[in-house]
């Protein structure tokens, strides 16, 4: 499957988890983006164009957010992430083929 060529201003789905505010560490809500470990040990952000796409890589139950393609780069970037990869390959069956297809998919 190509990588999509998508602008800056398309909307894409990116793997999140929730980070309520506690009141004492975090005194106002926070979205953590998920990443993955690129081959050349770089870490890297996942976007998804379709619902279909996200779950069918990360499952149903993957929490996400819909954000435009600019905001996530630019969001991840702050936070030392250098790439970010759309619509990496669904996982394959076996774990360790999967952590390889992570790998594989977040090279560039």
């Amino acid at each position: 499957m190509s990588t999509p060529t998508l602008t800056d201003d398309e909307t894409v789905l990116a793997p999140a988890r929730p980070r309520p505010a506690d009141g004492w560490e975090r005194t106002v809500d926070q979205v953590a983006f998920e990443t993955r470990r690129a081959a050349d040990g770089a870490d890297c952000g996942m976007a998804f164009t379709s619902a279909e796409r996200l779950v069918a890589c990360l499952g149903p139950d993957q929490p996400w957010v819909a954000l435009p393609l600019g905001a996530l780069r630019l969001l991840l970037g702050e936070a030392g992430v250098p790439r970010v990869i759309v619509d990496p390959p669904t996982a394959p069956a076996s774990e360790e083929a999967s952590h390889q297809d992570e790998r594989e998919a977040c090279r560039g």
